[in-house]
């Protein structure tokens, strides 16, 4: 029992899930470098570009991912997951053939309906395949490779746009689609736990969607607006919200089971990552900006550096699940955080010095931390939660995720707003202070989970 390998067909099944997931954050970012082409080529200015195509794509996958949970468990997640790849690859179909900028956006929309199918259930079917003692370390590698994807976006992105213009970046996903599908549909090592048959489904809560679509959708749109839109819109919001969690309770086939949010270790995991992928969202979109002004460096050199952040994550990633399995996932979690902590503290006293050296070290140091939290506190929420839950779990766990990225952007919009180097320096050390004291935060929350939190060996 406690030496259970993971066979070579799961392991192919495991292959695919992990191909089909990683295309929803990689489109989330390979886009960036490509809206000036594009821009010239629809005459569109680059913030109507960032709202119909950057935009859309993050909300639509913010207000389905949970949704998306809930269709896997009721329809079985597997074909959840290939209507999600369908759904992809005929948006990136249509994109790459579309001659209007609506027609784009419209795939982009569909893309993005497609990937908040794909992670969600590729999570649950993860947590089902793959043996207890050995998921810490199974969804380290997930949420690092899902992480990595989007921080190497716009360097694919680039390359693709330079050489082959800016419909590759659409076009590109087909095959890799294709292979994720084929592996799938051809996989017959999968065995559906209890609860993911066809038989005895609970209805899909039609409701429950509109009412979590629209809360969010307000709050999202509300917080990118000016003036005093951004209160209205958390308090328009929030209510929304009120009123879905309220409608949740009372229905017959709850989209959102809200009994879940009283299992800590689920509660706290989620937040865990969200927080996580909070600070390293925002340094992605942040340090670029700060390494142009200060240090003048060239984009290829720029990406070179946030690469090392993505690597050491990576790297970390198993290490970090087996800490988890042999050390508990509340003690490896709480040295992630420790690492990455150190990591920013030492971003925030070195930034702006003269020579260079010390950023690449701060970058590792916090792309180590996020690499060892990152599958324990996943395994941690998922394995509080009951199997024939795993897909709506996994997808407000990855709504969570994308709300923190989401929220570390919004940081950074709002704050750095100087043009001269000076003034770009100081904002960023601002932010550098914010992210030390979400990590604390979620430092403090790691600190409550059960100390026994290990999974069995």
């Amino acid at each position: 029992m406690n030496s259970d390998p993971v066979k070579t067909p799961a392991k192919r099944f495991i292959v695919a899930l992990t191909l089909g997931a990683t295309l929803t954050p990689l489109n989330s970012t390979m886009i960036a470098v490509a809206l000036p082409s594009m821009g010239e080529s629809f005459q569109v200015s680059s913030s109507d570009l960032t709202l119909w195509l950057v935009s859309s794509y993050l909300l639509v996958n913010i207000i389905l991912q949970s949704p998306a949970g809930k269709l896997g468990d009721i329809v079985g997640r597997r074909r959840a997951f290939m209507i999600g790849l369908s759904l992809f690859a005929i948006g990136a179909l249509i994109a790459t053939l579309a001659p209007y900028l609506p027609v784009v956006a419209s795939s982009r929309v569909l893309m993005a309906a497609g990937g908040a199918m794909l992670i969600p259930n590729a999570m649950a079917l993860l947590r089902n395949v793959i043996p207890e003692h050995r998921r810490s370390r199974a969804f380290g590698y997930f949420g690092a490779l899902l992480s990595a994807s989007a921080a190497v976006g716009p360097m694919l992105g680039g390359m693709l746009t330079e050489y082959f213009g800016w419909k590759a970046i659409f076009l590109v996903n087909l095959p890799l689609l294709l292979i994720s599908w084929v592996l799938v549909k051809s996989d017959t090592s999968y065995v559906r736990p209890a609860g993911d048959s066809d038989a005895a489904k609970p209805r899909f809560d039609f409701i429950g969607m509109g009412l979590l679509c629209l809360s969010l959708t307000i709050l999202v749109i509300g917080l990118k607006s000016d003036d005093f839109w951004p209160a209205i819109a958390v308090l328009l919001g929030s209510l929304g919200l009120v009123v879905f969690t309220r409608w949740e309770k009372v229905t017959r086939h709850p989209l959102v089971d809200v009994q879940l949010f009283r299992r800590g270790p689920f509660v706290i995991g989620g937040v865990i990552v969200g927080l996580q992928n909070l600070g390293m969202y925002a340094l992605l979109f942040q340090l670029p900006f700060l390494l142009k002004a200060w240090y003048l460096l060239d984009p290829a050199k720029i990406g070179q550096i946030l690469l090392i952040m993505m690597i050491f994550m990576v790297f970390l990633a198993p290490i970090g699940g087996r800490m988890g399995e042999h050390f508990g996932v509340r003690n490896t979690i709480l040295s992630g955080l420790c690492v990455s902590i150190a990591g920013l503290i030492m971003l925030l006293y070195t930034a702006g010095s003269p020579t260079l050296l010390w950023m690449p070290v701060s970058l590792a140091l916090v792309g180590s931390g996020i690499g060892m939290v990152t599958g324990p506190a996943q395994s941690a929420a998922l394995s509080a939660v009951p199997a024939e839950q795993g897909g709506v779990a996994a997808g407000i766990l990855s709504t969570m995720r994308y709300l923190g990225g989401i929220a570390g952007i919004t940081i950074i919009s709002t704050i750095l707003t100087s043009t001269d180097p000076a003034g770009i320096l100081q904002q960023n050390k601002v932010c550098f202070g914010i992210y030390i004291g979400v990590y604390v935060f979620a430092l403090l929350l790691a600190l409550t989970l059960p100390r026994h939190s290990r999974p069995l060996l």
